[in-house]
């Protein structure tokens, strides 16, 4: 049976499916840069309680609709409880996102197989501090907001001897409580 909302030719009503995609399409543009905090929150909200296909269709009209295609690698972690903590041999790609409402993100890239010549740490979370342990020569960007900084947050220490055609890790740490910390380890003797 038609509603007369679809006898007038309106947009068909929005699955749940669809919804979790939209939701997966802002997430990825969240990570990417392409939306801030206060947008991506604003529209996962609407994507909850919008009805019509073409309602979800306007929140992500101005979101590219595949990943890859900035060219980037992403890897996710998601988690509402519980940091994120790499160490030893693994492999980071160009962009690493993770998303906890209560946990840090731990990261020892010493014997990390870097993909790219710039890689990019992404952190969003209530409540987390972002440490990052990078081996001598790497370049570190950092970048974000914490609306309560820790007292530790933001400080690099001994990282500064990169020179201008060294690797390069941005971090991009956003966080209602939380601060970044990275350092580099002491030359071995």
């Amino acid at each position: 049976m038609e509603s007369p909302d679809e006898k007038a030719g309106a947009s068909p009503r929005a699955s749940d499916i669809e919804r979790e995609a939209v939701v997966a399409r802002l997430s990825r543009a969240c990570g990417e840069g392409l939306l801030n905090l206060g947008e991506f929150s604003e529209r996962v909200e609407s994507a909850r309680v919008v009805r019509t296909r073409a309602e979800l269709d306007r929140l992500v009209d101005d979101v590219p609709d595949a990943p890859g295609t900035r060219a980037v690698r992403t890897q996710w972690h998601v988690a509402p409880v519980g940091g994120l903590r790499r160490h030893g041999r693994w492999r980071m790609d160009r962009h690493l996102v993770a998303l906890t409402v209560i946990g840090g993100t731990s990261l020892d890239l010493r014997d990390a197989e870097i993909t790219a010549p710039e890689v990019t740490l992404t952190k969003v979370s209530l409540l987390g501090n972002v440490t990052v342990c990078v081996p001598r020569g790497v370049r570190v960007v950092l970048e974000g907001r914490s609306l309560l900084p820790c007292p530790r947050g933001g400080r690099l220490d001994d990282c500064d001897d990169a020179g201008p055609d060294a690797p390069t890790l941005r971090i991009r740490s956003f966080s209602l409580l939380g601060g970044v910390t990275v350092q580099s380890p002491p030359y071995a003797p």
